[in-house]
């Protein structure tokens, strides 16, 4: 018989309590960053329900993909901000907590009473994250910024359009979301570690807009006097073996294959450097086509001192062999009577641990256990929020 396992190492954020009074993707996700490193998030939920919980398949609403891996491992409790006393309960929540996200549009937490003020007045450590679309001091304050909003007005559409030579096409990923969830995240651990060594905590605003293009690599060549496109990758067409995708600018491509593999140049002299650049393509291509298998010219590729990969489908990347081998999946009670899969974060610790811990909340699901917990209401403290519509929860969850 085999021992006892031993005991799951703490994340490295074990202890933190943050409150995510946040909606939708980029505020929740950065949250959902904090929970898997071990932190304590207790997500505040509308009445009505996070928006996000409905963006799935009709089959998948209500706890569809996307609200699951944005909350997973959360707690979650149902306020009403319209009323007084749920504003009130939110404002003791947030006070007793070292970090606080939210992504209101400007304003608007002031007047919910959750404001940086009302907070550092009652916690002057609390660290307090606001992400919202285009800044709250600029004249877009009042926009609502949601990812393809943002990738519209941060010019990467259009930037991508002009790169590949195809009409404007919105991406097919929350790509602004999830960078402004990112520096969402590091800004917080940042201001955690200053309040830690001052015992003062401070206000981080993150626009989408300016997380968006500082995390788009192409802005330093769209700020070159004049703008130049780079080559950011080639794709060929590898014949029976697919599309193959190569890492480095066209010329030194060919340059390498080439000299590797003795392949003759089919561009006359004289062409002019679309010609040239066409010609040497077929001609890889071509030559990629012969090769005897996709491992084999994955291999050939590589000796040449490329990189490479096959475009591969996602749900082939999510579940093939190197995924297993990354243990990259986790799976989380689908809270239907089932299971559901989602990708874990990337990080690998030497000493602590970094997972998922637990499956994304029912709306109102921990009411009673966080207010017990960490305020210390009494059962009919809790019984009279329910009753007076303070509190909601879903059929079955809750006080």
């Amino acid at each position: 018989m085999s021992g006892p396992s031993a005991p799951e190492p703490r994340g490295a954020l074990a202890g933190l309590l943050v409150l995510d009074c946040s909606r939708v993707l980029a505020g929740p996700y950065a949250g959902r960053l904090l929970a898997d490193l071990g932190a304590e998030v207790v997500k505040l939920e509308p009445p009505a329900g996070d928006e996000i919980r409905e963006v799935a398949p009709k089959r998948d609403r209500g706890m569809s993909g996307l609200y699951t891996w944005a909350n997973v491992g959360k707690r979650n409790v149902c306020l009403d901000l319209a009323k007084p006393e749920g504003r009130a309960v939110a404002l003791e929540l947030a006070a007793r907590c070292d970090a606080v996200i939210e992504n209101f549009r400007p304003g608007v937490a002031e007047r919910l009473g959750l404001g940086w003020e009302a907070i550092r007045a009652r916690n002057p450590r609390a660290v307090l994250v606001s992400v919202n679309g285009f800044g709250s001091d600029s004249s877009w304050r009042e926009r609502r910024g949601f990812a393809h909003v943002v990738h519209a007005a941060a010019g990467v559409l259009h930037d991508q359009a002009e790169r590949t030579g195809q009409p404007v096409a919105q991406l097919a990923q929350a790509f602004g979301d999830v960078a402004t969830a990112l520096h969402a995240t590091v800004a917080l651990l940042a201001a955690l570690r200053v309040a830690a060594e001052t015992g003062e905590g401070q206000h981080v605003e993150v626009a989408m807009f300016d997380a968006t293009l500082a995390s788009y690599s192409e802005t330093a060549f769209a700020l070159l006097d004049p703008p130049e496109a780079r080559d950011t990758g080639l794709l060929f067409d590898a014949g029976p073996h697919g599309t193959l995708a190569v890492a480095g600018a066209r010329p030194h491509v060919w340059r390498l294959l080439r000299e590797r593999y003795a392949l003759a140049d089919p561009a006359p002299p004289a062409a002019d450097v679309p010609a040239k650049a066409r010609l040497r393509n077929q001609s890889i291509e071509r030559w990629m086509a012969a090769q005897p298998s996709r491992a084999a010219l994955v291999a050939a590729v590589e000796a040449a001192g490329l990189a490479c990969s096959p475009v591969t489908p996602l749900r082939e990347a999510l579940t093939g062999e190197l995924a297993r081998e990354r243990a990259l999946l986790e799976e989380v009670d689908d809270r239907r009577g089932g299971r559901r899969r989602v990708v874990r974060s990337p990080w690998r610790f030497s000493r602590s641990g970094a997972r998922v811990r637990g499956p994304a909340p029912r709306r109102g699901e921990h009411n009673a256990d966080v207010l017990r917990e960490l305020l210390g209401y009494d059962a009919a403290r809790i019984e009279a929020l329910r009753a007076a519509g303070v509190l909601g929860a879903e059929p079955g969850e809750g006080p």
